[in-house]
């Protein structure tokens, strides 16, 4: 079994911490707005799809939340709107007809074969064209690295996206991250067993199990938080070494 790291020192946590904070929940969207965007340029529709895949379980964004993220991110200039119409790749109907019966057949059975979406009606391909396409500036970039930085890790929707780009900051940088997640970790598992030991043998058969699964949960997440630092530390030694073994070499070639 994999040693565990030390899991007894008690770590102060902010009871005023919620779920419901709007700063929270500003930078969640924020941040998964701008983390997509930097992988690939989407219309608003396609991007609620994919922050609701990153978010797991029930999580998601709404519209009405979604749309005036996306306006003040445009307004200030972390993200901005790009030409859906841009020309595509020549049609393989390009060539004109030689005039020949079997070749204009031959034609049009392939053109019958194509996918429904390659013989969009005007009408869909005019609501295709009239779509918002957003796509991240390099100002947006950086406000994606900041927040992966300062964002609060102990927030379970927080830490999701922070891992997701991650690859936005240093390996140090993540590795302190991570530190500042396993350290809310522990406080929460210490205060769940505090709050078991406390119970006696009168909880609830029902409640005292709900409890140990959350302890339990918890206590897993602490060996994945374990296994993200191990392997940045790793990274982060490869990439040291690498440095040192061309500072070798350019000092050999220089003699």
């Amino acid at each position: 079994m994999r040693n565990r790291r030390d899991r007894s020192q008690s770590v102060p946590r902010n009871s005023c911490d919620s779920i419901y904070r709007s700063d929270i929940v500003h930078v969640v969207i924020e941040m998964a707005i701008l983390g997509i965007l930097e992988n690939q340029e989407i219309h608003g529709y396609e991007l609620k799809k994919r922050i609701a895949q990153l978010a797991g379980g029930p999580g998601g964004i709404s519209f009405g939340s979604l749309y005036p993220a996306l306006s003040r991110l445009e307004k200030s200039g972390h993200l901005r709107a790009v030409d859906p119409t841009r020309p595509r790749s020549a049609s393989i109907f390009a060539d004109p007809m030689t005039g020949a019966i079997t070749g204009e057949l031959a034609a049009l059975r392939q053109r019958q074969a194509l996918p429904t979406s390659a013989k969009t009606p005007e009408g869909r391909r005019s609501e295709r064209r009239n779509r918002k396409v957003y796509a991240i500036t390099e100002r947006g970039r950086q406000r994606l690295g900041e927040l992966v930085r300062t964002a609060d890790p102990a927030d379970e929707r927080s830490f999701r996206l922070q891992v997701a780009f991650c690859r936005e900051v240093s390996s140090s940088e993540r590795i302190d991250l991570f530190e500042r997640r396993r350290a809310h970790l522990v406080g929460e598992l210490l205060q769940r067993r505090e709050t078991g030991a406390t119970d006696g043998d009168g909880t609830d058969t029902y409640l005292r199990s709900l409890r140990d699964h959350d302890r339990s949960t918890i206590d897993n997440d602490l060996d994945w938080v374990d296994e993200l630092i191990s392997m940045t530390r790793n990274e982060l030694a490869q990439s040291e070494q690498g440095r040192a073994h061309t500072n070798r070499s350019a000092t050999t070639k220089s003699r």
